[in-house]
């Protein structure tokens, strides 16, 4: 992400900001819309029974660094909608989660649209929204733009 999106969503406090520290994405897809989804170094793990707000990186190593219990993940819960002009440099990841991504690239793409859906949805129906995966998402700042979408052509 670039610094022009940063300022354009200052005040926007549930967009992750990493003054001096690159902002790692991944960039996917979802009909016209592109997300961006970052990387997390600690994520939490989402309480039984809740959508996964998150891809965790089991297979990478890094999880054994944690002293918390947290480990690095895909954040779909701090997803921004983006264009090709709030793109910043390319970065490059963690070798190994790197290869993580790629085997598991359709399941990261189906766990996000699982996310997607279940936050258009209760938005739509006003429900769930005290529940952290709704109340805490940087989609909330997207909201007219996600109401447009068709998520029964996904």
């Amino acid at each position: 992400m670039n610094e022009k999106f940063f300022e354009e969503h200052e005040d926007d406090a549930e967009i992750l900001k990493k003054p001096g520290r690159p902002h790692l994405v991944l960039l996917l897809q979802v009909g016209q819309m592109q997300f961006a989804i970052p990387f997390r170094t600690s994520a939490h793990r989402p309480k039984t029974g809740r959508v996964p707000h998150c891809f965790f990186f089991i297979e990478s190593g890094r999880k054994s660094l944690s002293t918390v219990g947290r480990i690095p993940a895909l954040d779909f819960a701090k997803a921004v909608i983006v264009t090709e002009k709030d793109i910043g440099e390319v970065s490059r990841i963690d070798a190994n989660e790197f290869r993580e991504l790629q085997d598991h690239f359709r399941e990261i793409e189906a766990k996000f649209l699982v996310y997607l859906k279940y936050y258009v949805n209760s938005i739509k129906a006003q429900t769930n929204l005290d529940s952290p995966e709704i109340k805490y998402s940087a989609l909330q700042y997207f909201t007219d733009i996600l109401l447009t979408l068709d998520l029964d052509s996904f």
